[in-house]
C-alpha cells in the first residue's frame, strides 16, 4: 500500500511538472524574459481595453469622482491626539496627519500633515508605500512615537522606522529595521519585540521571520536578544503585547499553519513560556491582548484546566503563569450564532467588545469582568445588510456601514450617546437600491446565504450582476460602502448604470464559525465553488439575471475563486476578473509565500490532496476547444505575497488555447495594486471591461 501511494504521488507530481515545465520562467518576478513578456502583454491589453466603447466615458467619470471628497480614513485615537492616513486624488500615496481632540473627545478639524509619502519617495528615490493598516498598535500615545512600515514598491518587504508625531520627523538613531520581511511591537517606550529576515536570520518555509528578539533602545539590531525561535515549517509568527506599561509582556502567536496555533508569552526580562492552550484555535490564535489576558476562540471543543469548553467559545486566559483559574468565558455563542474571531473581538479598557453574527445579521455586545467570569450585554443591533466593525485599545470605536449606508466612525462610551468621529460623503442615492439576504442550496444540500444589492425598481430584463467573495482562511466579506473589496469608488460607475452585486457567504469563510471554514479546506475545497455556483444558478434560473449579464471578480484568494469559476463553469459568465490571484496550486509553494498555505489548499505530495487540487486549480484546467468568457488578469511585479507568476501563467495559458485574456501588470503596487486612487487607469479599464461585456445591450 505504501509503495502504491508513493507511486501515485510521483505520478501526480510528474504529470503536473510536465504540464507546466515549459512556462516556469514566467514565475521569476524580475526575470528578464518574464518581465519582457509581461510588459508586452500589458501594452497590448492596455491598447485593447482603452479601445472599448465604454472606456472613454468611464475614465472621465472616474477622474471626476476621484476629485470629489474622499472617503474618511480610519481615525485612530491616541490619548489627546487623533491620527489618520488620508489618501485622495491629489495624494494617492497618502498623508499621515494628526490633530487634537475637543472636550468631548472628537478630533479637531485642523488636521496637520506630519508625513507626506510622495515627498518621502522623491527625497529618498525609493517608491515607498506606507502600510498603515495597524496604526493603533504601531503608535504609543504617551510618547507620540510610531513604528512606520515603509514598503518599497508596495510589496511585503518593509523598512520599519521610528517616527515622532510631535516633531514630524523620523527619530535620529531611533529604532530602524532594514528592508526585509519584518514585524515589530512596542513593549514599553524603549523596548521592542521584533522579528526580521534581515542579515540572513532564520525564515519559515514561506519566507517569513522564524526568530523573535527583544530589542532595547540604543542597541544595534544585531545585539537584540533572541527570545524565541519557531520551526522552519511554520507558516508565520505574529507579535502583540499587553497594554500594561507597569508589567509589559509580549505575546507571540506561532502559526504552525492557518488552523493550528501556539501562544507564547515573553516577560520583560526575556523569559518566555508557552500558554497551556489547545492548538486548535480559530485564526489567528491570539485575537487580542489586554493588560492581564490573551483572548482566544476555540476551533473545536477542548478541556482547559480541567474544564470542558465548547467550540466557538471566546476565552480570556491569564498571561501570568503563576495565576490560578486562568481561563474564563467571555462569550459562548448560542445555537446559530457566531463570533468571527479577530474581526469581531476587541479589548477596550477592562471590557471586551464583540460582534455577534446570526444569519448574516449583526449585533454589538459588551462583556465586563464579573468575579471569575464575564457578563455580556447587547449594545445595539445593526440594520439588516449593515456591517459593524470595532477597534479597541483605551477607547472603543464602532464603525457602521453597508451597501447603502455611508460609513461612520463613532466613539462609544457607556451611558453616553455615541460621539461621531467621521462620516463618509454620500456617494449615491441609497434609496434607489435595496440589500436583500437570501439563501440557495449547494450541490450537497447545504444552505448557503448571500447578500444581494439590487436596484429598488428592476428593469423588465435580465439584470447585470457581479459576483464576488473570498471564502478561505476564515475570511468573510460583508457589505460596505464602496470599500476595497468592490473596487472602491470605481464601483459607483457600475451602480450608476443599474448594476447589481451578490456576495455568497460560502464555505471557507467564517459566517457560520470555524467549522464552516474547515468545510472547504484541502480536499473539500470544491465545496466553496459549489456554493457560489448554487447562488448564481438560483439567480439565473429565477430570471433575475442571465449568463450573458453575469460577471465574477475577486482578489487574492478571490482571484483564485473567480478564475476557478470561470474555468469550471464558463457557461455561467460573460466576464471574469482575476486580480492578484493564485492559479497554479501545484507550484504555489514555489511562489510568494505559498508554502504557508498548504494546510488551507492541500499538499501536492499527498495523493488525495493533490488529486483534489488538480481538479480545480485553474492553470491546470484550461483546455483547448472550450468557449471561455473573456478574462482580465491583473498583478503587480512587486506582489511577493502570491507572486506574479500565477497571473502571468494563467493569462498565457488562456491565450495559448485561443481564449480572450487581457493581462495588466503594474511594476509597483504589491498585493494591493488595484487601487483607484493610485492606479485610476487600471480601475477604469476594469470597469470598462465589465460594462462592455455585461451592459452594452441595455
Amino acid at each position: 500500500m505504501l509503495k502504491r501511494a508513493l507511486l501515485a504521488t510521483a505520478s501526480i507530481a510528474a504529470a503536473a511538472t510536465a504540464a507546466g515545465s515549459d512556462d516556469q520562467w514566467l514565475e521569476q518576478p524580475h526575470g528578464e524574459q518574464a518581465l519582457a513578456w509581461a510588459r508586452q502583454a500589458t501594452q497590448s491589453s492596455t491598447t485593447a481595453l482603452r479601445a472599448l466603447p465604454a472606456y472613454a466615458g468611464v475614465r472621465r467619470e472616474l477622474d471626476a469622482l476621484l476629485k470629489a471628497r474622499p472617503a474618511e480614513p480610519d481615525v485612530v485615537l491616541l490619548g489627546a491626539r487623533a491620527l489618520r492616513f488620508l489618501k485622495d486624488a491629489a495624494h494617492p500615496h497618502g498623508l499621515l496627519q494628526t490633530t487634537g481632540r475637543d472636550a468631548q473627545g472628537a478630533p479637531l478639524p485642523d488636521w496637520t500633515t506630519v508625513l507626506d509619502v510622495a515627498r518621502l519617495r522623491d527625497e529618498e528615490g525609493t517608491a515607498f508605500e506606507l502600510q498603515a493598516y495597524d496604526l493603533g498598535n504601531s503608535c504609543l500615545a504617551e510618547t507620540a512615537r510610531c513604528l512606520l512600515r515603509l514598503s518599497p514598491g508596495g510589496g511585503d518587504e518593509v523598512e520599519i522606522r521610528e517616527f515622532d508625531l510631535a516633531q514630524r520627523r523620523f527619530v535620529a538613531d531611533g529604532f530602524r529595521v532594514p528592508r526585509s520581511r519584518a514585524f515589530a511591537h512596542w513593549m514599553g517606550r524603549d523596548t521592542l519585540l521584533v522579528e526580521t529576515t534581515a542579515d540572513g536570520r532564520p525564515r519559515t518555509a514561506a519566507g517569513w521571520p522564524a526568530q523573535v528578539a527583544l530589542w532595547q533602545r540604543g542597541q544595534a539590531l544585531a545585539q537584540a536578544r533572541t527570545v524565541y525561535e519557531g520551526a522552519a515549517g511554520d507558516a508565520i509568527l505574529q507579535l502583540s503585547a499587553s497594554h500594561d506599561p507597569a508589567a509589559p509582556r509580549g505575546v507571540i502567536t506561532r502559526a504552525l499553519d492557518y488552523s493550528t496555533f501556539e501562544i507564547h508569552v515573553v516577560e520583560a526580562d526575556g523569559r518566555h513560556h508557552q500558554l497551556p492552550l489547545p492548538r486548535d484555535l480559530a485564526p489567528m490564535g491570539a485575537i487580542d491582548v489586554t493588560d492581564t489576558h490573551v483572548i482566544v476562540q476555540l476551533g473545536s471543543a477542548a478541556d482547559i484546566d480541567g474544564r470542558r469548553y465548547e467550540a466557538e467559545t471566546v476565552l480570556a486566559y491569564r498571561l501570568d503563569d503563576r495565576a490560578r483559574n486562568r481561563a474564563s468565558v467571555i462569550f459562548a455563542p448560542g445555537a446559530g450564532e457566531f463570533v468571527n474571531g479577530k474581526a469581531d473581538v476587541a479589548s477596550v479598557g477592562g471590557q471586551v467588545a464583540l460582534v455577534s453574527n446570526r444569519n448574516l445579521r449583526q449585533r454589538l455586545l459588551l462583556a465586563t469582568p464579573d468575579g471569575e467570569g464575564w457578563n455580556s450585554r447587547e449594545v445595539f443591533q445593526a440594520e439588516p445588510g449593515d456591517t459593524i466593525a470595532i477597534r479597541g485599545g483605551d477607547e472603543l470605536v464602532v464603525i457602521i456601514d453597508g451597501f447603502t449606508t455611508p460609513r461612520r466612525q463613532e466613539l462609544y462610551r457607556d451611558g453616553r450617546a455615541p460621539l461621531l468621529l467621521a462620516r463618509d460623503p454620500v456617494m449615491y442615492d441609497g434609496g434607489d437600491y435595496v440589500t436583500e439576504i437570501g439563501s440557495a442550496v449547494s450541490k450537497d444540500g447545504t444552505p448557503v446565504d448571500y447578500f444581494l444589492l439590487r436596484p429598488r425598481h428592476l428593469a423588465d430584463a435580465p439584470q447585470p450582476l457581479l459576483v464576488t467573495g473570498y471564502a478561505a482562511f476564515a475570511t468573510s466579506f460583508r457589505p460596505g460602502y464602496f470599500g476595497y473589496i468592490v473596487g472602491g469608488p470605481a464601483f459607483k460607475l457600475w451602480l450608476d448604470r443599474g448594476g447589481s452585486l451578490v456576495i455568497p457567504a460560502a464555505r471557507g469563510g467564517n459566517e457560520r464559525g470555524e467549522a464552516w471554514h474547515r468545510a472547504a479546506m484541502r480536499e473539500r475545497r470544491q465545496n466553496s465553488y459549489d456554493d457560489f455556483i448554487a447562488v448564481i444558478e438560483k439567480l439565473q434560473r429565477s430570471g433575475y439575471t442571465s449568463p450573458g449579464h453575469t460577471g465574477v471578480f475577486g482578489s487574492s484568494n478571490g482571484g483564485l475563486l473567480a478564475a476557478t469559476l470561470g474555468i469550471q463553469r464558463p457557461d455561467l459568465f460573460n466576464a471574469v476578473i482575476s486580480d492578484v490571484p493564485l492559479t497554479d496550486l501545484i507550484r504555489m509553494r514555489y511562489m510568494g509565500m505559498g508554502a504557508a498555505w498548504m494546510n488551507e489548499y492541500g499538499n501536492p505530495d499527498d495523493p488525495a490532496e493533490a488529486k483534489a487540487m488538480l481538479a480545480y486549480s485553474p492553470y491546470q484546467n484550461v483546455r483547448g476547444g472550450v468557449s471561455y468568457p473573456p478574462f482580465l488578469v491583473t498583478i503587480s511585479t512587486e506582489d511577493n505575497r502570491v507572486g506574479p507568476g500565477h497571473a502571468r501563467k494563467l493569462a498565457a495559458k488562456l491565450q495559448s488555447v485561443g481564449a480572450k485574456a487581457y493581462f495588466l501588470e503594474d511594476e509597483e503596487g504589491g498585493h494591493g495594486v488595484s487601487d483607484a486612487l493610485r492606479n485610476p487607469d487600471l480601475m477604469a479599464m476594469r470597469m470598462a471591461f465589465l460594462i462592455d461585456r455585461l451592459m452594452l445591450d441595455r
